[in-house]
């Protein structure tokens, strides 16, 4: 008999547009961001690190705006989602090239599609503005711009303290605040970031404001909306969950709301281990759980069966390097991930 069950629970990766099938107990959260997208055409959904933002707009408000849940915008959307890296403008241009957001669909442009983007953008202040304007869009369909993590932002401006890369981040903010000012071209943007950077905005002309004006703070999931997150993707996903250990899930994570990325490595790794050593017919249960290392050590468990799968000291010594270069705790205490190119890590690595 084939086995049709397939594991529900994404990890730590966010939650995609596709997956909202499997994304559950933000349902009045959903409904709020729309309610205020009516209103507003700059969004900034806040919250702490592992609040769910991300997975709130990948898997909540997208899928929404695609079903038409914003009746008077109707339901022609087309979406860039982009981090700020690096190379913001940049970034944005690569998100909007694609052939089903603002890029042609003549394949001998293939790459210049990003490039003739780009130049745009940094034509002018209007520089969005005119590429969507050039795009010729039907009449009835809007454009979505998703700035995912957007304290990435201030981050690249702090690792590159230099006049050109501090004008091109304010350049990047500009493009974006003079997008929703217009009123021409249905063109909205949302950005997610975490709550500790919210003074950062002040150093960006106008930002602060556009943020007050269309701020979500991204409240704590309860008790029962924590339970249907739980047990809601496990019968999506053909399986079945013993209440005793919702009950223990719930009590785990208790007021600390903010692990829920955690909770759902914890739930991935408790179903993995329930498909290849549960008994048939048994529901995923508290012994399947605890042999992962439950909510407190389910992600250190499975970084040191990786870090020893690495094979040999040579390996691991290498693997301890790349990690500790790619996350920054000098420049700024609160700890963000610090994109390195492979060469660097390869001259660090030795």
């Amino acid at each position: 008999m084939t086995d049709t069950r397939f594991n529900p629970f994404p990890g730590l990766r966010p939650f995609e547009a596709d997956e909202d099938h499997l994304f559950f107990g933000r349902e009045k959260e959903i409904d709020e961001l729309l309610r205020r997208l009516r209103t507003t055409r700059f969004l900034s959904v806040v919250g702490t690190s592992g609040s769910g933002k991300s997975s709130l707009i990948r898997s909540g408000l997208i899928p929404s705006l695609y079903s038409g849940m914003m009746v008077k915008a109707g339901t022609g959307w087309r979406v860039a989602i982009m981090r700020p890296g690096e190379d913001p403008i940049g970034h944005l241009a690569a998100a909007l090239s694609p052939a089903d957001v603002l890029g042609s669909s003549d394949p001998e442009l293939g790459g210049a599609q990003s490039v003739l983007l780009e130049a745009s953008l940094r034509r002018s202040v209007r520089g969005l503005v005119e590429a969507v304007h050039l795009a010729r869009l039907p009449r009835d369909e809007n454009l979505l711009i998703v700035v995912d993590q957007f304290e990435e932002l201030f981050r690249f401006r702090h690792h590159r303290e230099s006049r050109t890369s501090r004008d091109e981040s304010i350049g990047f903010v500009k493009l974006l605040l003079e997008a929703v000012r217009q009123t021409e071209l249905r063109i909205y943007v949302v950005i997610t970031m975490r709550s500790d950077f919210v003074g950062d905005c002040m150093e960006y002309p106008g930002l602060a404001e556009a943020v007050n004006d269309g701020q979500y703070l991204v409240p704590r999931m309860g008790r029962d909306a924590l339970r249907t997150a739980i047990t809601g993707p496990v019968a999506v996903g053909g399986g079945t969950i013993a209440p005793r250990l919702v009950l223990r899930l719930l009590n785990d994570i208790g007021d600390d709301h903010d692990q829920l990325p955690i909770l759902q490595h914890a739930l991935m790794r408790s179903w993995d281990c329930w498909v290849a050593h549960g008994t048939p017919g048994a529901p995923l249960d508290v012994a399947d759980y605890e042999k992962v290392g439950t909510l407190r050590r389910a992600l250190s468990v499975h970084a040191e069966e990786t870090y020893q799968d690495t094979g040999s000291d040579r390996a691991r010594e290498i693997a301890e390097r790349v990690f500790k270069a790619l996350t920054d705790t000098f420049s700024d205490p609160r700890g963000v991930r610090r994109p390195t190119a492979i060469s660097q890590l390869a001259a660090i690595a030795g």
